[in-house]
């Protein structure tokens, strides 16, 4: 009896040591499980959370108002010859400007023109300095522009008569006038102030003389000159 005592001792004694020489399997699982947890928890705290994409918000169109002139620039021109027609046209299309020509109701005739014959009509028309050459067609309506380049060839070193009927006739007032004419030789001289002072209430500036062949770039050059790019632009925009 006492030997089978001391037996079922000794297998308790076993049973007890391999107990605690290893975990339940159980307890390696939730340990397990726990490990992992706190590795995901620790992970998704350093990992940086993209930001998501803000909506895209539709640019608005910039708003385009109806093309009108308001604003524009305008070169009226009286041309005998096409010399000064080319370069109001260039004129025009540097600074994107509408074109006038003052056209005489009774158009010259090359008779008409020749000044070394006497009682020609330019011979008359310069004889009496309160002539005014009459203009074909409807006055042009003037209201929608800003700045006026006006164009005429020298005779006698003065703008012809059509040309002062024109400025005696416009509503130039608060407008900006800017003279060129066209000669053989002589500079545009004093016939700019005497085309201002039948306007007194316009900002006339210095005007400009250019030969009876067109030079383009001297053209382009001297609009370019006078700083009217802002307002070019400002045009563009409204297209």
């Amino acid at each position: 009896m006492k030997r089978i005592f001391l037996i079922l001792l000794s297998l308790s004694v076993l049973f007890g040591l391999a107990a605690c020489a290893n975990p339940p399997a159980v307890g390696d699982a939730r340990t397990d499980q726990a490990a992992k947890s706190a590795a995901s928890a620790s992970e998704l705290a350093s990992t940086p959370i993209a930001p998501s994409a803000p909506e895209s918000t539709p640019k608005s169109e910039p708003v385009r108002t109806p093309e009108s002139a308001d604003g524009r620039i305008l070169v009226v021109y009286f041309s005998a010859t096409g010399n000064t027609r080319a370069v109001a046209e260039t004129i025009a299309e540097t600074v994107d400007a509408d074109l006038y020509e003052l056209v005489p109701e009774q158009p010259y005739t090359d008779a008409d023109l020749d000044w070394n014959l006497p009682g020609s009509r330019v011979n008359a028309e310069h004889e009496d300095p309160g002539f005014r050459t009459a203009l074909a067609g409807e006055p042009k309506d003037l209201s929608g522009y800003d700045t006026v380049f006006l164009g005429y060839p020298l005779w006698w070193r003065q703008a012809p008569s059509i040309v002062w009927n024109f400025v005696e006739s416009s509503d130039l007032a608060g407008k900006t006038v800017i003279p060129f004419c066209t000669s053989m030789s002589d500079g545009i001289g004093s016939s700019g102030e005497n085309l201002a002072a039948l306007a007194p209430d316009a900002a006339w500036l210095e005007g400009r003389r250019f030969g009876e062949s067109l030079d383009k770039t001297g053209v382009t050059q001297w609009v370019d000159g006078l700083g009217l790019a802002a307002s070019v632009s400002d045009l563009d925009d409204r297209k």
